[in-house]
């Protein structure tokens, strides 16, 4: 979405005018800009002046952006949009490269379990390295979703090619057994395609926050983010 259909979003979600939202933007731009809202503090962006007492409409759906490493753009038609268990755990581009390195897994709905040579690998914590922390299990996040960005002001496929442009599963395997080639050879083969996708609000979770809040707070934490962007876009 552009600036200008950013401001309409917001507009029809308070049912103001466009101009009332531009004007509560212009005149709280300093506190905006300086207080570097993010998911520990978003909340504290005070839109009394702009609500005015209305209760905001209720978010149905909303357009995020997805980066994904492929070969070819035809893959996103065939494969979609895959969580990281699905990813490994099926038959895809990604896992085929991996069982070449003799790796495979399992998932069970908990924890993506690690084979090397059929052996399952007991991973480590080790600095440098969310390897642990993205195949779930004990003390860790288990976050499986479809990650998906509100605000990409600019897209570039060459710039992200290369190491930057591998998926983050293969550079935490690569730094976990210090062989960058398992990131760069699967990324040399790959353009980072940009993709945008509708998600109904209740299959959203926002992250830093519970995923057990209701819609109208959802609701409310989108529409603060919205506000944020719009003082930087």
């Amino acid at each position: 979405m552009g600036k200008n259909e950013m401001y309409l979003s917001v507009a029809e979600i308070l049912g103001t005018d466009i101009e009332v939202v531009k004007k509560f933007v212009i005149e709280n731009a300093d506190e905006i800009v300086d207080y570097h809202y993010d998911e520990h503090s978003i909340e504290q962006m005070n839109l009394d002046s702009l609500i005015n007492g209305n209760a905001p409409k209720r978010i149905d759906s909303l357009i995020v952006n997805h980066i994904t490493p492929r070969e070819s753009k035809e893959s996103i038609w065939q494969e979609g949009l895959l969580t990281l268990s699905h990813a490994l755990t099926k038959k895809t581009a990604l896992s085929d490269y991996l069982k070449e390195l003799g790796f495979t897994f399992s998932f069970d709905e908990k924890q993506i379990v690690m084979s090397m040579n059929d052996k399952i690998v007991e991973v480590e914590n080790k600095l440098g390295t969310n390897l642990k922390m993205r195949l779930g299990g004990e003390k860790t996040l288990n976050d499986y979703n479809v990650n998906g960005y509100l605000f990409v002001s600019e897209f570039e496929q060459e710039a992200i090619r290369g190491w930057l442009g591998s998926p983050e599963f293969l550079k935490s395997l690569a730094i976990y057994y210090n062989k960058n080639s398992i990131a760069d050879n699967y990324a040399d083969k790959c353009y980072n395609y940009f993709v945008p996708f509708e998600v109904p609000l209740d299959k959203v979770d926002i992250e830093g926050f519970s995923d057990k809040i209701d819609a109208d707070r959802k609701t409310d934490i989108l529409l603060r983010y919205t506000i944020n962007a719009l003082e930087r876009v």
